[in-house]
């Protein structure tokens, strides 16, 4: 009788076995997207892999700009998580309010693309997903970009009460119904927007994370975000890009230091993607003319240059802006120091900070079956 109780415990302990085995074998090797090296790494305190830093970075916020994949490799695993749990603060040109529809659309593209609150950015997108405020649903961009900044973003990592009921009682939900089915269909949602088909064991872990801490948000990812099934190599590019994420994951490879978000709105929206509107893919056709656009420096992400009849003017100059590539890692972004005169030389600087620097290998990155998954 115990021989054969053995035997069945044996058996049924076979694949979490054999799994840990092959992440812990030395001599191991890995596929592509698999990275059994970063987790000995991880567990012996060294930096991790490469595979693994841009699994981190596709999944918490939207891809690696230059540099990044080198930093967050250095900081480890847990310290990234934590860096993105307990965020620094938003600069202050990426914390602007208020505008016109356009306008709002083009603050939040700007937020995806430069800011270091990238779990921040990917949550608020996906809380308001859960409760159903979307573009095309009824609300106007200003009702949602209001919801996001008063309501959801000050509690993505506090207690899911609290953010439920700051969205329920917002004044622009007037007497809208908010979405979602309860604590535990959101529990799943978000665990499915982390990890592919979450296996029952982390749906459990997760669970007794929520009931231990009463709903705590930051507590719940935090056990996400570190579980084996997050970390399991075959997540690594397990999911596919929809119109926005391929766009903004995009531009954020190119380097290129956005000042102006306002032809991305418009690029999505012919794509029938709008900022606020439900995932919906890009065709190949227009994947390949946004990134012709991009690696050519077509889009003007840095600013536009003067117009053709103000390069002979002697007006004042039009606008301030910087070239400041910023540490390893970090996205440059606009100041007050260089003064831009609306001359032919001003035109070429303009074009120069409009083209990627390797534009080539940036087409060919992005041209590439991998980028299109996350």
């Amino acid at each position: 009788m115990l021989l054969r109780l053995c035997s069945k415990i044996l058996r049924a302990a076979a694949p979490a076995l054999l799994a840990l085995s092959v992440l812990c074998a030395p001599g191991a090797h890995a596929a592509e997207g698999e990275y059994p090296d970063d987790a000995i790494g991880e567990a012996s305190g060294e930096a991790m892999g490469e595979a693994m830093a841009r699994h981190l970075l596709n999944r918490l916020g939207y891809g690696p700009a230059p540099g990044e994949l080198a930093r967050v490799r250095a900081m480890g695993l847990r310290a990234y998580v934590e860096s993105q749990l307990a965020p620094p603060a938003l600069p202050a040109y990426l914390d602007a309010s208020g505008g016109t529809g356009a306008e709002l659309r083009a603050q939040r593209l700007l937020r995806a693309v430069a800011s270091p609150r990238q779990l921040e950015e990917v949550l608020t997108a996906f809380w308001l997903a859960h409760f159903g405020i979307l573009e095309g649903k009824g609300m106007d961009v200003q009702e949602i970009d209001a919801i996001a900044r008063d309501a959801v973003r000050p509690h993505v990592f506090g207690h899911y009460g609290a953010l439920r009921a700051a969205v329920a009682q917002h004044p622009d939900m007037r007497a809208r119904r908010i979405g979602g089915r309860g604590e535990r269909a959101a529990l799943r949602a978000l665990a499915a927007h982390f990890v592919s088909a979450p296996p029952a064991a982390l749906l459990r872990s997760l669970q007794g994370a929520w009931q231990h801490t009463g709903g705590d948000l930051r507590a719940v990812l935090r056990s996400l975000l570190t579980s084996p099934a997050f970390l399991a190599p075959a997540q690594a590019g397990s999911k596919r890009k929809d119109a926005l994420r391929f766009v903004v994951s995009a531009v954020r490879a190119s380097g290129i230091a956005v000042n102006d978000a306002a032809p991305l709105v418009a690029l999505l929206a012919r794509a029938g993607a709008p900022v606020y509107g439900r995932a919906v893919p890009m065709s190949a056709d227009e994947r390949a003319c946004f990134v012709a656009q991009l690696v050519q420096g077509r889009l003007m992400l840095a600013g536009a240059a003067p117009a053709a009849h103000q390069q002979a003017s002697s007006a004042p100059p039009l606008r301030a802006s910087v070239q400041d590539p910023g540490q390893a890692g970090e996205l440059a972004r606009p100041g007050p120091v260089l003064m831009v005169a609306p001359t032919p030389s001003a035109v070429a600087m303009a074009a120069a900070r409009n083209r990627p620097a390797d534009p080539e290998g940036l087409r060919e990155t992005l041209s590439s079956a991998a980028f299109l998954r996350y």
